[in-house]
């Protein structure tokens, strides 16, 4: 049976606290900068991914093993990401890009506050689940969530089902 792993926006919060406040373990775990413009987040103590939402609706997923070396994208599988809005949700098709680097896929542009984005994937046989304010992904909104994080105002934690 998956072991389903399912992260809130204050579980995020949380999470990317601990990831960008690991700078002493940065040796011995590798950094949390992201490295394609998104949010850093880890499954377990061996997987970092990085979301990135552009302007656009671009969605892109990234991997990186627990030094943040670069991983396939195929070291996950069954990504599935939807885009909340409106009431609406937007099932974003998501497919591993051409050089084999990361996931990616097309969505509407988004703008409006309290759009919410979902994603999920397998990732050795265990469920990921993370949902986030997608407004969190971009701009001033993402630069907010690093500065809080840094900052220790959490206010959640994650939370295991």
């Amino acid at each position: 049976m998956n072991r389903l792993f399912r992260l809130s926006w204050p579980g995020v919060l949380f999470a990317c606290g601990l990831c960008l406040s690991g700078v002493a373990n940065a040796q011995m775990h590798g950094d949390h900068n992201p490295h394609h413009g998104g949010i850093v987040l880890m499954y377990g103590g061996d997987l970092h991914y990085e979301v990135v939402l552009t302007p656009e609706g671009k969605v892109q997923l990234y991997l990186s093993d627990a030094l943040r070396t670069d991983l396939p994208a195929a070291m996950v599988s069954d990504v599935a990401v939807e885009i909340e809005r409106n009431g609406k949700r937007e099932v974003v098709d998501m497919q591993i890009g051409d050089s084999g680097e990361y996931w990616q896929g097309n969505a509407a542009p988004v703008k409006e506050e309290g759009t919410v984005l979902h994603l999920a994937f397998v990732f050795r046989g265990d469920a990921a689940v993370v949902e986030f304010p997608a407004t969190a992904l971009m701009g001033a909104g993402r630069q907010q969530l690093i500065q809080d994080s840094a900052h220790g105002t959490n206010g959640g934690a994650a939370r295991g089902q």
